[in-house]
């Protein structure tokens, strides 16, 4: 009995310790938020009074804070909005935080609930919650407070529903090992519809015995309602199989993707990794399965040269050319401002010495050298610093690398992504038995589609007869084992 008491009173410690650190991390991460909130402020006075407008001025904050703390941007973002509601609207939520009485999650599982309630629903609802979260986890918050909007409010809730679902989004973001995570907020019934639509087909449209489980099934579903064909092919294998799609199915849309890969590698002379615009590295094989019928375009190294003057009227232009704006995207390949994930495709280009309006000859060219990936937010940034509006400072320095520097000195830089997957300087051997992988059927199994076809030939240029009789040996004995 006395060793059974002796665990229970260390275990009982051990709990009330826990408690005690829970709640002073909690103190903590209040404090954070308030002196990032601070610095908000601060930045934003500041930028009003050089002439930033009302709508842009402060907005770098948050930049500056993943630089000096090494999170990311959105998580900065996410913190000051916060720090703003509870100053200005979840003054109770704010004290009961501050105390470290309740959590970071439970304390934006109340300021998310009464996003859109009313100032009066505000003062009613908001400090009985507070009380009620400190014995509640952030789930049962947020149920007890759309339960309680609609008890005090029931017709306000349609406004407020209308105001939530101006909100809605659909993202996707880079996941592990080649695949991709998709998050959206959708109208109650919309994403319903699509859960029951999904879940349908799942069932609906493969037998028994097909080999993936339910939930590959529904995702997969989800690609063929994007791809055009519109449902799911049962993969049992069986001749007779009671749910075999009947006439012909449509084929599947390709998806517009941008990819970056080196030529040796497209080949498959190495097995380098390859760039997914805005979703990061992908394996060789599967981008040598995108490239089947891709159009491409080849991409030449400028990171080691620098820009000369030039005759070239159209480097004297402010909006460059297509293949211009192509090859500096490619280089890019993110925004190039610090912990900014934005793929160059969706971004502006910057000029990075500034562009004369009045002289052309005299300012920075529209050259793939002087052009740089900035997003719209980065791109203003720059420019206010390059206006001397918000104390940031910019340099470029060779091979495209930019540094960035904050108003309180902490410098970072920052290199062309897409360098490394396009010119690799660390050569991968291949590992796969010929240069074209297994890809999903289009058209003959032997046709590596057109962009591999011609990226082939333009390696014969610059591979030595070994290389190609080992390459083809290799398919030689690949297409003997599917003949088998």
């Amino acid at each position: 009995m006395t060793d059974i008491a002796d665990e229970m009173a260390t275990a009982q410690a051990v709990v009330a310790h826990l408690r005690e650190v829970h709640q002073q991390i909690a103190a903590l991460q209040s404090e954070e938020v308030t002196l990032m909130t601070a610095l908000y402020h601060l930045r934003r006075a500041q930028q009003l009074d050089l002439g930033v407008s009302n709508l842009n001025a402060g907005e770098d904050t948050a930049t500056e804070i993943g630089i000096a703390l090494k999170v990311s941007q959105g998580t900065a973002d996410g913190l000051i909005g916060l720090g703003l509601d509870l100053e200005n609207r979840c003054t109770a939520t704010r004290d009961a935080f501050a105390a470290g009485r309740i959590d970071l999650a439970q304390t934006r599982a109340i300021t998310k609930s009464l996003t859109n309630a009313s100032d009066e629903l505000l003062a009613e609802l908001e400090p009985g919650l507070a009380a009620y979260a400190e014995k509640a986890d952030p789930q049962r918050i947020r149920r007890t407070a759309r339960r309680r909007l609609l008890e005090l409010d029931p017709a306000g809730q349609a406004a407020r529903r209308k105001s939530a679902e101006a909100d809605r989004y659909v993202s996707i973001s880079a996941h592990d090992d080649g695949t991709a995570l998709l998050d959206g907020v959708l109208p109650l019934a919309g994403g319903q519809a699509v859960y029951e639509r999904l879940r349908e087909m799942a069932s609906g449209q493969c037998c028994g015995k097909d080999p993936r489980t339910v939930a590959q099934r529904r995702a997969d579903a989800l690609i063929a309602l994007a791809d055009g064909t519109g449902r799911l092919v049962c993969q049992c294998g069986q001749a007779d199989c009671p749910r075999a799609v009947v006439g012909e199915t449509p084929v599947a849309r390709k998806a517009l993707v941008q990819v970056g890969v080196s030529a040796e590698t497209l080949a498959g002379l190495q097995d380098n990794p390859a760039l997914l615009s805005g979703l990061g590295a992908i394996d060789p094989d599967l981008a040598r399965q995108i490239a089947r019928h891709a159009r491409f375009e080849i991409i030449t190294d400028t990171t080691t040269r620098h820009a000369e003057n030039t005759e070239n009227t159209s480097e004297l232009r402010y909006r460059p050319g297509a293949r211009t704006a192509r090859q500096a995207r490619a280089i890019d390949g993110i925004c190039r401002a610090p912990g900014c994930h934005i793929p160059a495709a969706a971004s502006d280009l910057d000029h990075q010495d500034r562009f004369d309006h009045t002289n052309p000859q005299a300012g920075g060219h529209t050259t793939e050298d002087n052009l740089g990936a900035r997003c719209r937010r980065h791109h203003r940034l720059k420019t206010l610093a390059d206006n001397h509006a918000n104390g940031w400072t910019v340099r470029h320095h060779p091979g495209r690398v930019v540094e960035w520097c904050t108003p309180t000195g902490e410098s970072v830089t920052t290199e062309p992504e897409g360098v490394d997957f396009l010119f690799p300087t660390t050569v991968v051997p291949p590992v796969t038995a010929a240069g074209v992988p297994d890809a999903e059927p289009t058209g003959s199994i032997f046709d590596p589609g057109v962009a591999v076809n011609i990226m082939t030939e333009l390696m014969q240029v610059y591979t030595t007869p070994e290389q190609r009789r080992e390459q083809a040996r290799a398919l030689a004995s690949r297409r003997a084992r599917i003949n088998m």
